[in-house]
């Protein structure tokens, strides 16, 4: 009998041993808690961007305290608040300094952007009182740091609380992203006073302590095909789309008129036998092949593409757009920030041609580019806004063989009253650079397979179309025609020639036959 009371009693002991660790909240044992719960409504997301203060006052001693911060606004494991008094005889009488620091326990499971351009702001309710002995003259003040995981990042000293014993505070920081498996945490310290009637209560949870960390909003991919799978240009399949081909210059044809017109020159002067204006004719015909099929293409392609520098700094094809990912303060990548101005170029021998409100638009598919829109690892944001800022434009690019868009990054408000980073030609509320009219927007969407899209055509004003067909250059084929027409009057002239040159004969033949016959006639009689 006596066994089994010594069993009972250690039983006992020992299940009131493991309460005291299952009293302490489980989050704030375990940091990691949090990783990979997505739905759990400790996480720091950007609709829940608030961590608040939680804790609890069950040990001993202050500094044994447990003090932990998540997301989710209210946690049962949590005091409303915690203090300490200096009642006579009592373990903690006595002032001096107090610190604590609230651990995140819900670390992110990935990197998480956020914008640094905006502060980390939050309040802690901190009542320090000395009202009698010392005459409300104790130091209030409070230094707040901030932490992410386990290294601070900045510090605040309040010297006073503001109303309702609020210490407000601000942190601008330089980091652009949680680290996976980080988060971030909070660090109160202050003075306890020394008089017997001092104290303070450090108040805890929703509307007392937290800090709201600017969290980016994750993106939400709008374009169908561009997570891996085999690339396929979105205006391939889409309705009332038409590729055609554009003014582009071919080498191999420059490289055929550029002989035809020598071969002009050779075969004129070896074979056209010496007919007035030989030369002239040949001049013209040669020369005009040359110049409106090969001097001309020469100028308007390759020429008026070098004029162009793709090295400039400033200067964006889409190979480049392309690999660039979110940054926070910036439309894209690290240079897209406000004010920024660019240019957009585009080389092309295709285009997609449609329809919108009465003009015909253009669009490209960017296969060149299938092995990037393909790649897993180039960024998602990259590749969607390729194809929703820089693959439209709203005026017929056929004549051309480049295209070169004057753009800048500016802030835009749209309907909802939200403002983001974009292109100018996607703004909602700017002004036209030109007119100074509401600039209009064109947006156009874009139908796949029942799917609709939504695309920002660059508009006009902004496009400087290079490779256009020099209007001097039709003037050379007048050359040609000359050259061709004085040939053929060359040949009519010596043909002319020629005929009465024979008919003289002819003639000169015919007088000596009736000289001789009138001769035979003498003789006979």
């Amino acid at each position: 009998m006596r066994t089994y009371r010594v069993a009972a009693l250690a039983l006992f002991g020992v299940l009131l041993f493991a309460s005291l660790f299952a009293s302490v909240p489980t989050a704030a044992q375990e940091p990691g808690v949090g990783i990979m719960q997505s739905d759990d409504a400790k996480n720091l997301t950007h609709e829940q961007n608030r961590m608040y203060m939680y804790g609890n006052s069950d040990t001993g001693a202050p500094d044994t305290w447990s003090m932990w911060t998540h997301s989710a606004n209210n946690d049962v494991n949590s005091d409303d608040s915690v203090g300490e008094g200096n009642i006579p005889g009592a373990a903690n009488q006595g002032g001096g300094p107090r610190t604590f620091t609230f651990e995140g326990t819900n670390p992110v499971s990935e990197a998480m952007p956020i914008d640094n351009s905006i502060a980390i702001v939050g309040k802690v309710k901190l009542l320090i009182y000395c009202d009698v002995l010392e005459q409300n003259s104790c130091t209030k003040q409070t230094d707040i740091v901030l932490r992410l995981g386990n290294r601070d990042l900045a510090v605040q000293t309040i010297a006073e609380p503001a109303e309702d014993n609020f210490y407000e505070f601000e942190f601008f920081v330089n980091v652009e992203e949680i680290p996976a498996g980080e988060t971030f945490g909070l660090r109160v310290s202050f003075q306890k006073p020394q008089s017997t009637d001092g104290g303070y209560t450090l108040y805890l949870g929703n509307q007392n302590s937290f800090m709201d960390i600017p969290v980016i909003e994750p993106y939400q991919p709008t374009v169908p095909g561009l997570g891996g799978e085999e690339y396929v240009s979105p205006y391939e399949d889409a309705s009332g789309y038409t590729l055609t081909g554009s003014n582009s210059t071919s080498f191999f044809a420059l490289i055929f008129w550029g002989l035809l017109g020598i071969g002009v020159f050779v075969a004129g002067f070896t074979f056209i036998p010496p007919i007035p204006m030989r030369e002239l004719a040949i001049l013209f015909t040669g020369l005009g092949l040359l110049v409106s099929m090969l001097v001309a293409p020469i100028i308007a392609g390759p020429v008026e593409l070098a004029k162009v520098n793709p090295d400039d700094p400033d200067v964006w094809t889409i190979e480049e757009l392309a690999q660039l990912d979110e940054r926070a303060g910036s439309f894209i990548g690290d240079s897209f920030v406000e004010n920024y101005q660019f240019q957009l170029y585009v080389e092309y021998d295709d285009v997609y041609t449609a329809k919108d409100r009465g003009t015909t638009i253009s669009a490209f598919g960017y296969d060149e580019f299938a092995e990037i829109f393909e790649d897993p690892e180039v960024p998602q944001r990259g590749k969607e806004y390729v194809q929703l800022y820089f693959s439209m434009f709203h005026m017929d690019l056929r004549p051309g063989q480049a295209v070169l868009a004057n753009l800048m990054i500016v802030n835009s408000t749209d309907s909802t009253g939200q403002t983001k980073l974009v292109p100018l030609h996607a703004c909602m509320d700017c002004t036209n650079p030109d007119t100074g009219a509401p600039w209009q927007v064109k947006d156009v969407t874009v139908t796949v397979n029942g799917e609709d899209s939504k695309r920002f055509a660059i508009q006009p004003e902004l496009i400087e179309l290079i490779g256009i067909d020099s209007s001097w250059g039709g003037y050379a084929h007048g050359m040609t025609a000359v050259g061709l027409l004085l040939g053929g009057v060359g040949f009519w002239m010596s043909y002319r020639q020629n005929r009465e040159y024979f008919e003289e004969d002819e003639e000169e033949y015919d007088e000596d036959e009736d000289f001789e016959d009138a001769l035979d006639d003498l003789e006979d009689f």
